[in-house]
């Protein structure tokens, strides 16, 4: 397995690099860490004076670049030390240009993107929670896995079972990998209005489970209204992880407001893994 970890502007990429040894260790995975030195603002202090100042500004932006590229360095060198200790094999690059834009270029030929629901990638980024990491997902094509803030080793995984296509995504991706395999207690959740509605959505991702090697997964079926029992019932049971793939591509701008995805993200309790 190859990870890539996009290295982020604040205190939560310490959750991110924790889950990503986290997995690694049990995986064998190899860690990526990439590093973007956002070119967008080094071309903003340059553009900033008047013509008198150009020099000064581009001494200035020459500046802040080096400063930039030594604290790439520094934070690369301690992510390589960290995960050596962990014995978990990593290689380091630092890129240039718009974050976004290297993070999915880069994503080719991983197994799966590692963040943090709280990440930023820019001092001037007004994120909602996980908003990047979600863009690298969407147009990257590629699964992604995020930490909470305070991380939480992963003991209680959940999978929402929505009945679509999109769960049935999400499952494979995981069994792909063969995530959380053994080792964790394992729940299919879905919130229904009839029990037999709800096992009529259990059964498919019961069937990738039981097809790929998996043990017995717990089928639980509960009723209200999604968003609010979905995360009550994570909060009851103490889950540390939810599988999660249903959106429909027509509410990607609803994404953040109005469904168990967007509410799990919003409250950044727990770990989520997304593909869609």
């Amino acid at each position: 397995m190859n990870i890539l970890l996009p290295v982020s502007n604040d205190p939560s990429f310490k959750d991110a690099l924790a889950l990503a040894i986290d997995v690694a260790k049990v995986y064998g995975a190899t860690i990526r860490v990439l590093y973007v030195i956002d070119q967008s603002e080094i071309r903003r202090i340059e553009g900033g004076v008047g013509l008198g100042s150009i020099h000064m500004a581009q001494h200035a932006a020459e500046e802040t670049e080096r400063r930039k590229m030594a604290e790439a360095t520094e934070i690369l060198s301690s992510v390589s030390q960290a995960c050596a200790n962990a014995g978990v094999q990593s290689q380091g690059d630092i890129r240039e240009g718009k974050p976004a834009e290297e993070f999915i270029a880069s994503s080719g030929g991983h197994d799966l993107v590692v963040g943090a629901i709280n990440s930023h990638f820019n001092p001037d980024m007004k994120d909602k929670p996980g908003k990047m990491i979600l863009k690298i997902m969407r147009d990257g094509g590629i699964p992604i896995l995020l930490a909470c803030t305070p991380y939480r080793p992963i003991q209680t995984v959940v999978i929402g079972c929505g009945g679509r296509f999109r769960t049935e995504r999400v499952v494979g991706a995981m069994t792909k990998l063969s995530l959380w395999k053994s080792g964790c207690r394992g729940i299919l959740l879905t919130v229904a209005d009839s029990p037999e509605d709800g096992e009529e959505r259990i059964a498919m991702p019961q069937n990738l489970l039981a097809n790929a090697g998996y043990g017995s997964w717990e089928p639980r079926v509960i009723n209200g209204r999604k968003q609010e029992a979905f995360s009550d019932y994570c909060e009851k049971e103490n889950v540390d992880l939810a599988v999660l793939g249903g959106w429909g591509e027509h509410r990607w701008t609803d994404l953040l407001g109005f469904s168990i995805t967007g509410c799990l993200l919003n409250e950044g309790r727990r770990n989520l893994f997304l593909y869609m």
